[in-house]
């Protein structure tokens, strides 16, 4: 037996008639490329359950939660200038159950990683994949691994949570505890005439990118997760107020501070060069009038702080705190003007990097565990991999423990570099 074989591969429609249309796709969308796929990566452990992770119960659930998210039981397609749209077939989404050998103590210092990835994750070779894929695995341990992989080009981690949300509630009997989505992307389109200034941190992203060389690829990297206490993120805060900063400073602003910091070390960058901080901004309250809550589809901007290697190094919060502060109703039109104008080639880079560049998400505010199908939370949660080096995801512990995960994906000699040193507060 292979360390995971497949028992069952099929493709799970909607459970009612859903609409057979063309869906437009806003700017914040198409600027990802549909081969782009978020995998996220649950455990559950067994409770004793004769019917624990029921797949009929399952599927069944997932028929149900995919005529409220019909968008993903479709496919991606082009209209006739090349945009990308989402024909909404109905072909379903891929469900695939699987048996393993492992149990819960191979899995207790789970890394993220391409090759795990691989093992509980689904793929689907074919030029017009599914939207959706779920994989059930069941250990030797009669513990489950739920592994679900999403579109990037069609949904946002705000609406995965959200599906998982709804695909769990209809599974446990408990259909309309959660809100249904906004299908209406128009919310989001480009004004008319678009309004762009040069000044915008988007576009100066990509025209630096372009004047370094860019090439779009990365060296071979590997993932890591390492843990921070509330104590722990407690005394990052608090470096900042030592300093002399009045700014109020999130968890969010600290540990990324201290995350850049870190990674300048760990790549021995140049002291008087420019290193940039991407970090995804999710525009839903910040637009006028804000997006409805639930809202399918991408919608986050691209905020950016810049500032000399020299200056990271002393841990620079405020820095983040302002140009977080400076994302609003204006910055989002203009970011989405920006896409609308832009030429292939500039819309290429828009997430690239350079090695004094790095990219950190947070799922802070993320109901990361809120996936009880009826047999409870799941025990642990991640992304399973970051896709290339330069970039970290932020996400909050189980339960009552007020600690976070950064997961960061590096280059193999940096990542030695930066566990050295990741816990050396001063």
């Amino acid at each position: 037996m292979e360390i995971v074989e497949i028992v069952e591969s099929s493709l799970v429609a909607p459970s009612e008639e859903t609409p057979k249309q063309r869906q437009w796709l806003s700017n914040l969308d198409i600027t990802i490329s549909p081969t782009i796929y978020t995998s996220l990566i649950y455990l559950y452990k067994f409770n004793g359950d004769p019917d624990f992770f029921s797949v009929p119960t399952i599927k069944a659930a997932l028929a149900k939660a995919l005529v409220l998210f019909y968008p993903l039981a479709g496919r991606v397609a082009a209209d006739k200038d090349g945009r990308f749209e989402i024909d909404c077939t109905g072909e379903g989404a891929l469900f695939v159950v699987a048996q393993s050998k492992l149990t819960l103590g191979d899995l207790k210092d789970y890394q993220p990683s391409i090759e795990n990835r691989k093992l509980f994750v689904p793929d689907f070779k074919s030029e017009t994949p599914p939207l959706l894929m779920l994989q059930i695995t069941f250990l030797e341990s009669r513990d489950v691994v739920l592994g679900a992989s999403f579109n990037h080009c069609i949904v946002d981690a705000h609406s995965d949570f959200h599906f998982m949300q709804t695909f769990s509630s209809i599974a446990r009997g408990n259909a309309s505890s959660v809100p249904p989505p906004l299908l209406d992307r128009a919310l989001l389109r480009a004004r008319a005439p678009p309004l762009v200034s040069s000044n915008h941190p988007e576009h100066r992203h990509v025209e630096y990118l372009k004047s370094v060389g860019y090439t779009g690829l990365y060296p071979p990297f590997i993932c890591t997760i390492l843990k921070l206490s509330k104590d722990q993120i407690d005394h990052l805060k608090s470096i900042s107020c030592r300093r002399g900063s009045s700014d109020t400073i999130s968890t969010f602003q600290a540990v990324s501070a201290h995350i850049w910091k870190c990674l300048c070390l760990a790549r021995n960058l140049a002291p008087d060069k420019e290193s940039h901080l991407l970090f995804p901004v999710q525009v839903r309250s910040r637009i006028s009038p804000p997006l409805p809550k639930y809202y399918l589809g991408n919608s986050c901007t691209c905020g950016l702080v810049s500032a000399k290697v020299s200056e990271v190094v002393e841990f620079i919060p405020q820095r983040i705190s302002e140009a977080v502060g400076q994302i609003d109703d204006a910055y989002v039109r203009e970011s989405i003007d920006y896409l609308e104008v832009a030429d292939k080639e500039s819309l290429s880079r828009r997430f690239g990097m350079t090695e004094y560049d790095l990219s950190i998400s947070s799922w802070l505010s993320m109901p990361c565990y809120d996936a009880d199908f009826g047999y409870g939370e799941p025990d642990f949660m991640t992304v399973t991999d970051t896709g290339i080096g330069g970039i970290a995801f932020l996400i909050k512990n189980p339960g009552k423990d007020q600690g976070i995960s950064v997961l960061v994906g590096l280059e193999i000699e940096t990542m030695k570099q930066f566990k050295a040193i990741f816990y050396d507060f001063n």
